[in-house]
């Protein structure tokens, strides 16, 4: 197994008294890592399902206010790296995992509707829209052309049409949970974290290097999407979560903000099976005109959404319309407008 090594910052360590908390049985303070000194963490770059559940724990005491925690670099050290057992950062793990929330259980932090609102702006683009800086081109497709999904469909090639009739035929289940305020998002959960793994995991590690930089985008797009506002849309096979996609509906754009799925999901054509669902809410509603599936992390990828009839628009918000109120969602297929003007702060 390649090691590859990774510097943990000297400040992190430095102010042991304030971990004396952790574990009473233990003194911190005789630990070998406590000292004055930079020292080398070797990493393997090898992740199980322990693995997984230990960085969950990490971030669910990040999430209950814990700022020891804060700091994913020490988290990758404690869990991936070859520390003593007596160390701090293992020792931080343990006390973590000793408070784990049960599988399913939504941990987030509860942050009210304004929070969730402002925290949603930013991966949907807000910096072109608002006329801050440009953005990467986004895959549009105009649903005013069409009157029900069914004619979506039939306009599209036909080997498009023979994967959205294949998505159809799983025998997955899809539930609708909106995102309130003041309660902690309903994917905020390890069920859920483990999709955002698997799925950034699939995508981006290609190396021992590259590992780490995926497994960090993973914690960050998972702790991004439990921020915001909206309405997830969870994939379960078995019982068992494989996926999930986030919408954000705002002015007349419904937004696919974020889509994540293990393996036996893209098996399963969960993601095809999760646009036609968009689209037929987009379609379905009342003053929305446009699917925004965002910006596409390759030219592959901007193809495969093109094939769908969502074509790649440099100035998007000249056809994506968000200057408008988010949008609340209060039960499946119903919800108000937020009170909150953002258009008057920008």
């Amino acid at each position: 197994m390649t090691m590859v090594p990774f510097f943990v910052l000297l400040l992190l360590l430095s102010s042991a008294d304030a971990f004396q908390s952790l574990s009473p049985a233990r003194s911190i303070r005789s630990s070998s890592l406590y000292s004055n000194k930079p020292f080398t963490v070797q990493l393997q770059a090898e992740l199980d399902d322990e693995k997984v559940t230990q960085l969950f724990a990490w971030l669910s005491c990040t999430f209950a206010g814990d700022r020891r925690y804060d700091n994913l670099m020490l988290a990758f050290a404690a869990i991936f790296g070859n520390l003593p057992q007596d160390s701090v950062p293992v020792i931080m793990v343990e006390t973590a995992m000793a408070s784990l929330p049960p599988e399913e259980f939504p941990c987030g932090t509860p942050y009210g509707q304004f929070d969730r609102e402002q925290a949603s702006l930013g991966a949907m683009g807000a910096a072109q829209w608002t006329g801050k800086w440009k953005t990467r081109p986004h895959a549009l497709l105009d649903v005013t052309q069409f009157s029900s999904v069914d004619e979506w469909h039939q306009s599209l090639p036909r080997g498009c049409k023979r994967t959205l009739q294949k998505a159809a035929q799983q025998n997955f289940t899809v539930t609708a949970k909106p995102i309130h305020p003041d309660k902690p998002a309903p994917h905020s959960s390890l069920a859920h974290f483990r999709c955002v793994v698997d799925h950034e995991l699939r995508l981006l590690s290609y190396s021992s290097e590259s590992f780490f930089d995926a497994l960090a985008e993973a914690v960050s797009r998972y702790v991004g999407t439990t921020r915001m506002t909206g309405e997830i849309h969870e994939y379960r096979l078995d019982g068992k979560v494989i996926a999930f996609a986030h919408e954000v509906r705002k002015g007349s754009t419904i937004r696919g903000q974020w889509f994540y799925g293990n393996d036996i999901s893209s098996q399963k054509y969960v993601w095809f099976h999760s646009v036609r669902d968009l689209v037929k809410r987009a379609i379905d509603a009342e003053g929305v005109s446009v699917v925004d599936l965002g910006p596409s992390g390759s030219d592959a990828f901007s193809e495969l959404k093109q094939r769908y009839g969502f074509i790649s628009v440099d100035d998007w918000p000249a056809v994506a319309n968000y200057m408008g109120p988010f949008w609340r969602y209060d039960g499946v297929g119903k919800g108000r407008n937020s009170p909150i003007d953002w258009e008057s702060m920008i």
